[in-house]
Formats: C-alpha cells, sequence, structure tokens
C-alpha cells in the first residue's frame, strides 16, 4: 500500500472519519480507502508544484476539515437533501490549497500534469472561477481519459 510522501492520513480525511476509524483501525486502515495510484498523483502534483499544499488542517487547528474523504456525518455531506455522490465521499476528491495563496497558479500546474499525462488517473479538474481560494482534483471517470473541467 502506498502511503503518500507530502500529505499525512489527518491531511487526507475528515476529522470524523479519522477520529471514528483510528482507535479502531490504526491509521494504516484508513491508507486503504485511497487508491494508491490517486495518493501517487497528489504526491506528484506536490513534488512538481515545489511548494507547500493544504489539504485539511485541522489536526493543527486549522479550519479546514472536509477537503478530501468526507464521510455520511460531515455537515458538507450531511447537508444533502438529495442523493448525492462525487470525489471526497469516494475517496477519489481533494481539494488543494497554496500554502501562499497561488491557487490559480496551483490550477494551472494540475491542468499541465493532466494534459501532459503525468499522472495516473486524476483527470478532472473543478473550474478555478467556482472555487478561487482551492483547486479541485479528482480521478472521477471522463468519457475519454482527457482532461475534464467542470
Amino acid at each position: 500500500m502506498y502511503i503518500c510522501k507530502y500529505f499525512t492520513i489527518k491531511e487526507l480525511v475528515s476529522k470524523a472519519v479519522y477520529n471514528f476509524y483510528t482507535p479502531r483501525y490504526g491509521e494504516k486502515f484508513i491508507w486503504g480507502f485511497f487508491d494508491d495510484e490517486d495518493k501517487q498523483d497528489i504526491d506528484k502534483i506536490r513534488e512538481t508544484w515545489g511548494k507547500p499544499i493544504i489539504i485539511n488542517n485541522w489536526a493543527s487547528g486549522g479550519n479546514l476539515s472536509q477537503c478530501g474523504l468526507r464521510c455520511n456525518i460531515d455537515p458538507l455531506v450531511k447537508a444533502k437533501t438529495t442523493p448525492y455522490l462525487g470525489g471526497h465521499n469516494l475517496a477519489k476528491g481533494f481539494d488543494l490549497h497554496d500554502k501562499g495563496g497561488d491557487n490559480m497558479g496551483l490550477w494551472e500546474h494540475s491542468k499541465k500534469l493532466i494534459n501532459l499525462k503525468e499522472l495516473k488517473k486524476i483527470r478532472r479538474l473543478e473550474n478555478i472561477k467556482s472555487t478561487p481560494t482551492w483547486v479541485h482534483v479528482d480521478s472521477l471517470g471522463t468519457a475519454d481519459g482527457n482532461l475534464y473541467i467542470f
């Protein structure tokens, strides 16, 4: 099983996911929720970006807690009143935040990596106009395996 080089498990999951599964099964169990190639892809984005990226920072006192894997009791999911499936609750979506605030640059960098086929599975980007303070990437399927901006 691949363990991320640049991200801890607390950065990849909500506090609710971490607090429920860790005492029962340990952190290694939680790593198994994610596809190895997705974890390799977010490490590749971070490594080639060359600057710190934050996903969740709840464990260090920050306010980001639902930017990786979300579960049914996390507020963004619990509040839904219609069927809801997305990359986050399938352990395939990540909201990346450039620590220095250059989210447009990070979005362009992620787009370039996808277009150059440098990433193994991540192919989707949320339009930066909808998410100016973060970069959503995920590995949900696309019709042709190419970049999909939604």
